[in-house]
């Protein structure tokens, strides 16, 4: 389930647009993996997008920094852990289709070992979520601007 707020049609939207685990392929022909040797770091490339009349006016009157947050949530027994944290700033940003349209990309470098493989007591499966943050300093949380997008879900599995 994907989420953003605010979410004001036409003057201020957003959504987290990708969760892409990025780990060198085992085939030629694959394009990444979703099954990790947890012994190896493995990274993840979230991209959002912020758009509307008014975005600028909004992102000015906030914090610096989107604080990025990557958990995962094991399936069936396991731990829940938060796997790593960037920031980036609301100023760095590509252009993009539609009204004041700004997209932003981090790179969250998970290490290895973080998560276990399946053990009999750690199932090794776990759903990822993330979560983008630009708090305000304006004294209401409502002012504040959060997404959260689940997924995808992954297999920890040593290649031994």
């Amino acid at each position: 389930m994907d989420q953003f707020d605010p979410n004001i049609p036409g003057l201020i939207e957003g959504d987290i647009t990708s969760v892409a685990v990025i780990d060198p392929p085992s085939l030629p022909f694959q394009v990444g993996n979703l099954v990790l040797d947890p012994s190896r770091d493995f990274t993840l490339e979230i991209k959002w997008k912020v758009f509307g009349a008014i975005t600028p006016v909004w992102l000015a009157a906030l914090d610096q920094n989107w604080d990025v947050n990557v958990y995962a949530e094991s399936l069936g027994a396991g731990p829940e852990v938060r796997l790593g944290t960037e920031n980036r700033d609301k100023n760095t940003f590509t252009a993009c289709a539609g009204l004041n349209c700004r997209e932003y990309t981090v790179t969250v470098t998970v290490p290895a070992n973080t998560l276990e493989e399946d053990s009999g007591d750690v199932s090794g499966i776990y759903k990822l979520v993330v979560s983008v943050f630009l708090n305000s300093d304006l004294g209401s949380p409502g002012f504040d601007i959060t997404g959260f997008r689940e997924g995808p879900i992954v297999k920890m599995e040593n290649p031994n």
